[in-house]
């Protein structure tokens, strides 16, 4: 494979992108030394699009592991390569993985409710894009239970499974139905559920075919997923403060985008019903589809950016919006946002040529905007409005359904 690293930053040196607590570092000697003797195993594996032209952009992760990232150059999905065999990725999920990555001894009540709390965004994600606020719940990698108890209060039937016998225990012990299981084993019962959630554990998978496999087995044919995974692209709203090193981690198979993870899921039969950069993501079961777009040359060209600009996020907003101009044909792009937020953006966009002009929602409403679109033969609308974005965007869906304008707001493709 070729190696093209992000930065110097990313070389094999050893050398944590953080201080680590001593927790953390006991068990990254833990697992090192497993590693070194043989008692994990590594195996490499091929591009969810068959192709498998991989380029080396790191060869650490954030706690200083020699964990290699590759980029597919045939369709610009992000993973590690070489990873543990199954049967090493349980061994250390059980023993190692939350000790890294939580740098917690033990379970803890302040975690729990923290997690409980965070679990009411996922909730209210799920309502407001399914209208599903009932029926019954399975959560895949529910460490302690915080999101189960969290779906129980709001009067769902909910269930979790985990491969640490420490945290279902704790949440077993607060009466919380869970089980020390994996899914496939789990799915043995036969039963199905309205709602499955993969909250950060997706990209833990080794195994995508075999475990969206058994998902799709553990969903009712109404039945959605709920896919939340780190968003490579939602660095440029502070995501690990804005640095693509401190998102690699040994235990992360995969770094999705949104454009990555709705296609590789679509491989195996789930069609998208929302999803943005977040990445937050909702799925039903759907026809199977292998075709996959490239997106290699957005996405390392997005990470270049995000290293040369050091986070900066003015400059990671020109190039979000400018990689989409690029998409667009001259003269059929119409910008739609705040003063402030527009005019800084068109003085450093380096390409204006997709650019038909643009109005400030303070002086043109979405059906002025519209209007004006449809009159004058205009088919792109990017949307740049963080404080009236949410009313804008649902009034701009309305407006434009059954008419072939496309909109893209950058605020609501991130949150």
């Amino acid at each position: 494979m070729e190696i093209n690293l992000i930065s110097e930053r990313y070389k094999n040196d050893r050398v944590p992108a953080f201080e680590l607590s001593d927790v953390q570092k006991e068990y990254v000697r833990r697992f090192a030394e497993k590693c070194e003797s043989g008692e994990y195993s590594f195996r490499k594996r091929e591009c969810e699009c068959g192709k498998g032209d991989f380029e080396v952009i790191a060869q650490k992760d954030r706690y200083g592991l020699p964990v290699e990232t590759v980029i597919c150059r045939n369709c610009g999905l992000i993973m590690t390569n070489p990873c543990l065999d199954d049967k090493s990725n349980n061994s250390f999920y059980d023993g190692e993985y939350h000790y890294i990555y939580r740098a917690e001894e033990a379970p803890s009540e302040e975690r729990f409710e923290e997690r409980k709390k965070e679990a009411g965004t996922i909730i209210d994600f799920i309502q407001n894009h399914t209208g599903i606020d009932s029926g019954s719940v399975l959560e895949i990698g529910c460490a302690d239970g915080g999101n189960i108890a969290a779906f129980a209060e709001k009067g769902y039937k909910a269930t979790g499974i985990d491969l640490s016998h420490t945290y279902v225990e704790y949440g077993k012990e607060k009466g919380l139905d869970l089980y020390c299981s994996d899914a496939t084993s789990f799915a043995q019962k036969g039963q199905q559920f309205d709602i499955v959630v993969l909250n950060h554990v997706l990209e833990h998978f080794t195994d995508l075919e075999k475990e969206l496999s058994t998902i799709t087995a553990l969903m009712k044919d109404t039945g959605v997923l709920f896919v939340a995974v780190p968003g490579v692209k939602y660095l440029t709203f502070g995501a690990y403060e804005r640095d693509f090193l401190l998102m690699l981690q040994n235990a992360h198979i995969f770094n999705f985008t949104k454009d990555t993870l709705c296609q590789t899921m679509k491989k195996y039969g789930f069609d998208s019903i929302f999803a943005n950069e977040a990445v937050y993501a909702l799925f039903k079961k759907g026809n199977p589809e292998s075709s996959f777009s490239d997106h290699y040359t957005d996405t390392i060209s997005y990470l270049k950016c995000v290293e040369e600009s050091g986070g900066d996020v003015d400059t990671l907003m020109v190039h979000r919006v400018g990689s989409k101009l690029s998409e667009c044909k001259k003269g059929d792009v119409l910008l739609y946002g705040t003063a402030r937020e527009l005019d800084a953006l068109v003085q450093q966009l380096p390409d204006l040529t997709a650019i038909r002009g643009f109005f400030y929602t303070d002086r043109k409403t979405p059906e002025e905007v519209v209007e004006y679109m449809k009159c004058n033969g205009i088919h792109e609308l990017v949307i740049i409005d963080v404080k009236n974005d949410k009313r804008i965007v649902g009034r701009i869906s309305d407006l434009i359904e059954g008419s072939s304008i496309r909109f893209m707001s950058v605020y609501r493709e991130l949150f």
